[in-house]
């Protein structure tokens, strides 16, 4: 029973992440301001935001969590800087279906990157889902119905989804970097590079409390609630559910807005997460025999 309670609550908590972080393409849509400004706002009060969660993890040490981000942690300011520059650019130029099932494919791209720069071997199974993203990205792209969909916006999802997984990559070599205060310094990094760009003093009352929600509420609570999760559930079971928001993202924008996807963002959006969903179960199934045929723990 403990297990099972253990189990539960972290399904609990990185469903309630999924959950508080699905509006989030809502409200970049809802946000009226050239994307240049969205991006420099977004990312200063998410720099905020995560400075205040860095400060609840770490009460008596929040300068320090600053001060030990090391060369990994740089990496991971980079990679993380030029996602969210993506993530805007996508989500601002093609639908909100189109940009989150396209980013939905961050696991695929990390093994790629995998591959290539650290020579880990790719499994078959990882291959076919491979093959079978792509045909479902190109079915997304090709879909000329899709309201508000395009090439460039695609592309630029694309994008996020390899600099997210070039991210994650850094973290998973590098386990022990702090990753809140990470993000904290890649949104001031951000809004620095952007500030050229944007018009600051342009932003409505209306659209500034969209961003105050987003960048100092929703985005700093919802993501540290799933990284907490793997602390309780196996990363491929947390992986299954972060396909939720490719679900919920474009259902708020459908409802609120009315942006319905086009018949083939249906069918490339099927393909593509059905197959990272069989390839995630399968994952964990044998993860799970795994461990019973090890026995337990001496």
């Amino acid at each position: 029973m403990p297990v099972l309670s253990q189990h539960l609550k972290g399904v609990f908590i990185t469903a309630l992440g999924v959950l508080i972080i699905s509006p989030d393409g809502l409200l970049t849509r809802l946000i009226q301001t050239d994307h240049w400004t969205l991006i420099f706002w977004r990312a200063i009060l998410m720099a905020f935001g995560m400075w205040v969660l860095t400060s609840f993890v770490h009460p008596r040490g929040t300068w320090r969590a600053y001060k030990t981000i090391g060369g990994h942690g740089l990496m991971m300011v980079v990679f993380y800087t030029f996602g969210t520059i993506s993530f805007i650019t996508a989500i601002t130029h093609t639908s909100v279906a189109n940009t989150l099932i396209i980013l939905s494919t961050t696991p695929l791209f990390a093994a790629l990157i995998g591959l290539v720069a650290f020579r880990e071997s790719i499994e078959l199974r990882t291959w076919c889902a491979i093959l079978l993203v792509a045909i479902g990205i190109y079915v997304i792209s090709s879909d000329g119905d899709n309201q508000g969909a395009t090439i460039f916006g695609d592309v630029a999802a694309m994008s996020g989804a390899f600099f997210l997984a070039a991210g994650f990559t850094v973290v998973r070599r590098k386990p022990t970097i702090s990753v809140f205060p990470v993000i904290s310094v890649a949104g001031l990094v951000t809004a620095l590079i952007i500030f050229p760009l944007a018009q600051p003093l342009s932003i409505t009352q209306q659209d500034m409390g969209y961003l105050i929600i987003m960048g100092v509420y929703m985005l700093p609570l919802g993501t540290g609630l799933m990284y907490i999760g793997p602390k309780y559930i196996p990363a491929s079971e947390v992986g299954l559910m972060l396909l939720l928001e490719s679900v919920l993202g474009p259902t708020w924008v459908w409802l609120v807005l009315g942006e319905e996807p086009g018949g083939r963002t249906f069918i490339g959006g099927a393909i593509i997460l059905s197959t990272l969903a069989i390839n995630t179960l399968w994952v964990m199934k044998n993860s799970s025999r795994n461990r019973d045929l090890s026995g337990p723990a001496q």
